[in-house]
């Protein structure tokens, strides 16, 4: 017997006001093709989910509520996914210009940057933007910081001090109790990362036993293996949830506009002075934030990096565009 409350139930309501129907209830806590794997008060069954076996209008997502009932004939069915509060929406890389949705009713979103790699501050950004963009809170984690605390690291908590930092060792346990505090007791946490950074190894540790195949990284160029195949989702024994992903290197944003100006507020603040409504920030006169950043008020790199998630935005915003204009 499962206690839904463990999973976030009481969590849920908090956030929705679900018009629940007469059939099972549960969480997904893996997505296969056209098939899920769903947390109910029974245990953990396998359900069926695609639109062609099943009535289900919305694709199920790791962390999604749904009813679920039994047919005599095809077993386990995903009869409706519950409106979701929160959901990390991306790209979808295997479509032409359509949403994606990865992780849905998470409250955290655990960024994570290794002590033994490069700090790629483009990156962490970018996750930042969908954090934003998902109506979660993020937190910043690095791991394996026995190894010495980056200088780069140090320069993003500084420029995002706003946002809470844990730093984590898996060696000697360090910051562990504070993730663990920040999801108890019925909390969503899902962790985002590139492949070798010790994402599994911390997720380990989190659940207190080998729930997640861990790899050596490469020497030579310290690149991971996707040891995590598929999002999955977790209730930690301390309390509170966890969806472990594979690791991700790149990531296409999806109608995050306004989450990029709320990340980058110092540069949209700015811009509000600008002469003009529709300035590029790039070679306009009376550019506020050309001139803050002559002033040395604005970083010119940060400057580049926010104007090119805007550029991708905008290309994306007129590809659907065309898309919807093509004859069906």
């Amino acid at each position: 017997m499962t206690d839904l409350r463990q999973l976030g139930w009481d969590n849920y309501q908090k956030n929705c006001s679900p018009d629940f129907g007469g059939g099972s209830l549960g969480r997904v806590r893996r997505v296969d093709r056209g098939e899920v794997d769903v947390v109910t008060e029974m245990g953990e069954i396998r359900a069926l989910s695609d639109s062609k076996r099943t009535s289900v209008s919305t694709a199920p997502a790791t962390g999604d509520w749904v009813e679920i009932k039994e047919d005599p004939d095809m077993g386990f069915l995903v009869e409706r996914v519950l409106p979701r509060y929160s959901s990390i929406v991306r790209r979808d890389p295997a479509e032409l210009e359509q949403a994606q949705v990865m992780v849905s009713n998470i409250d955290l979103v655990g960024i994570i940057s290794s002590a033994d790699r490069p700090i790629n501050i483009a990156r962490i950004e970018r996750f930042l933007v969908l954090a934003e963009n998902s109506q979660a809170e993020a937190i910043l984690i690095l791991t394996k910081q026995d190894l010495g605390i980056p200088r780069e690291w140090r320069g993003v908590v500084e420029d995002f001090s706003e946002i809470q930092s844990i730093e984590t060792s898996v060696i000697d346990g360090s910051g562990i109790a504070k993730i663990q505090n920040c999801i108890a007791p019925d909390r969503t946490l899902v962790l985002l990362g590139e492949s070798g950074i010790g994402k599994s190894s911390l997720v380990n540790l989190l659940m207190g036993e080998e729930v997640q195949q861990t790899s050596e990284v490469r020497l030579g160029d310290k690149k991971g293996r996707h040891t995590t195949v598929a999002r999955e989702l977790l209730t930690i024994p301390t309390g509170g949830i966890l969806i472990d992903t594979p690791g991700i290197r790149g990531v296409g944003l999806w109608d995050a506009e306004e989450a990029v100006d709320r990340v980058f507020s110092e540069i949209s603040t700015e811009a509000q002075r600008c002469r003009f409504k529709d300035c590029t920030h790039t070679a306009e006169p009376e550019c506020a934030v050309i001139n803050a950043v002559t002033a040395g008020v604005i970083d010119q790199n940060k400057l580049a990096r926010y104007l090119r998630l805007r550029e991708e935005l905008q290309e994306q915003a007129e590809k659907r565009n065309l898309q919807r204009r093509k004859p069906r």
